[in-house]
């Protein structure tokens, strides 16, 4: 099993031609493209000797033949049989609050790799603008972008990819966007498309699309699988995001049933964020019938869950929304699931607030869950987040201070009791933590109980071969001229 710590890498601003021999890093993996490895981006095979796409962040899947899993080249790699770039959707942006791209909402973040953009940020962007978006689409219609680009000349060809939300008739929707088949022959979708069908849609731009447009310019609709499919009994490590939870031990992944226990290593959280929306690498095995069982999980960034007391001028409702809670305030990600309109509609009286969500590289909060706790009660808030500093008896966690000088209790990762020697051993800066226990109303929490959720992981061990690598480019073989880990 391989979990390899989270790494952003700027644009790399050249194309240079491929090497012969050309080792490239995909979600921490090194991929060696050799003479022998087909390239395709966008669906279109590049002939050879063509570059590699010099855009990190874009979306990537690398596939190994059974037959040279065995002969590993240089640095120990093994060479690729293929190497695929894609887009998730390409066309008009539909809104700009929140940001949609033929209307699947899009989620941009400090660790979203970007180029083009005017004045080089995503809120330039306007209506009627055209944006290419690289990433991970969820099961509620909208996308995570690992990668985005400005289009400064509308592009002719458009891309639509997600989950079929509704079919009437010979018109489809995904999330708001309305697609119309007529005279369309699907392909891979059996006798009809149906809601819950992952598609890939091709069509011609269409001049002054808006929000309530109709896509009607279909030249190619594919029933696809969003994760691609791997061989049983072989190793593989899958980027996406978290679909339906199936049980205490399993859940959704694209079209697997992961399952996962009480031997699977977590990075940078635990089983308990493991929820609908959180993007995560998926270490394991492929099994029949569609099913993978995990070695090891790693989120995309460092997980947060926050708790506290909430008046309505905390709450920022909308598209843009957000949530101030024990200090921090939280981000709406398209990825959100609100069960409780938290985010869509505020609140309006003092409650008790329950965010989850992430945190990107450079500190911005996202929430993907906001739940409602009842009554304000800051005696019983909580935080989890990594560990900034520590000065026994306190650290700094999520901007707070964790005060653990009347503590209850201390818990291992497993919830069991420990002594506090013993967590303070494993709580080091980058380490996750948690304490329940009584807020402030300023920047403490105190007594309680005191967890450590994660500590810090040990260097990965070397990495093993797989059949199959789903994840984002984050560059070529410069990251690696002193060799790999």
């Amino acid at each position: 099993m391989n979990i390899r710590p989270i790494l952003f890498i700027s644009l790399l601003s050249a194309v240079a031609p491929v090497a012969a021999d050309e080792l490239i890093d995909v979600q921490g993996h090194a991929v060696w493209v050799d003479n022998g490895t087909t390239l395709v981006v966008d669906d279109e095979v590049l002939p050879p000797g063509s570059a590699v796409p010099q855009k990190p962040g874009l979306r990537t899947e690398v596939r190994y033949p059974q037959a040279l899993m065995a002969q590993p080249g240089p640095h120990g790699v093994v060479p690729a049989a293929t190497v695929v770039f894609s887009y998730a959707v390409r066309g008009s942006v539909t809104s700009t609050v929140p940001l949609r791209v033929l209307g699947q909402e899009v989620t941009v973040t400090a660790d979203t790799g970007a180029t083009g953009l005017p004045g080089g940020t995503i809120a330039n962007i306007a209506l009627g603008d055209h944006l290419d978006v690289s990433g991970y689409v969820d099961t509620n219609s909208s996308l995570l972008a690992s990668f985005i680009e400005y289009l400064p000349t509308p592009t002719p060809r458009w891309l639509l990819s997600g989950y079929v939300t509704g079919v009437n008739g010979n018109e489809i929707t995904l999330g708001p966007q309305h697609v119309s088949l007529a005279g369309v022959s699907p392909i891979d979708c059996g006798a009809t498309v149906d809601v819950g069908e992952f598609v890939e849609i091709r069509a011609d731009a269409i001049a002054n699309f808006t929000a309530g447009s109709v896509l009607d310019t279909v030249t190619r609709l594919t029933c696809v699988v969003p994760v691609p499919l791997g061989t049983p009994g072989a190793l593989g490590a899958l980027t996406g995001i978290v679909g339906t939870i199936l049980s205490n031990t399993s859940f959704q992944f694209g079209p697997y049933a992961v399952s996962y226990d009480a031997n699977t290593e977590f990075r940078f959280g635990s089983a308990d964020d493991l929820a609908p929306g959180a993007a995560a690498e998926i270490d394991g095995v492929f099994g029949p019938g569609l099913t993978f069982t995990a070695q090891g999980v790693q989120f995309d960034a460092p997980t947060i869950r926050i708790e506290g007391p909430v008046v309505p001028a905390d709450v920022v409702p909308g598209g843009n929304g957000t949530v101030h809670v024990l200090a921090n305030t939280v981000r709406r990600a398209a990825q959100l699931r609100d069960e409780d309109l938290v985010y869509a509609n505020g609140i309006t009286q003092a409650r008790q607030v329950e965010v989850r969500g992430y945190m990107d590289r450079q500190g911005n909060r996202w929430a993907t869950r906001a739940r409602l706790r009842g009554g304000p009660n800051a005696a019983d808030s909580r935080a989890v987040g990594p560990v900034e500093s520590v000065n026994r008896p306190l650290l700094s966690v999520l901007g707070l201070t964790f005060d653990t000088t009347a503590a209850v209790a201390y818990e291992d990762p497993a919830g069991n009791p420990i002594d506090a020697d013993t967590f303070f051993l494993g709580a080091l800066p980058g380490a996750i933590v948690e304490q329940n226990g009584a807020w402030d109303g300023v920047g403490t929490l105190s007594g309680g109980v005191v967890a450590l959720i994660m500590g810090v992981d040990p260097p990965p061990p070397a990495d093993p071969l797989r059949s199959l690598i789903v994840g984002t480019f984050r560059g070529g073989d410069r990251l690696f001229e002193n060799g790999f880990d």
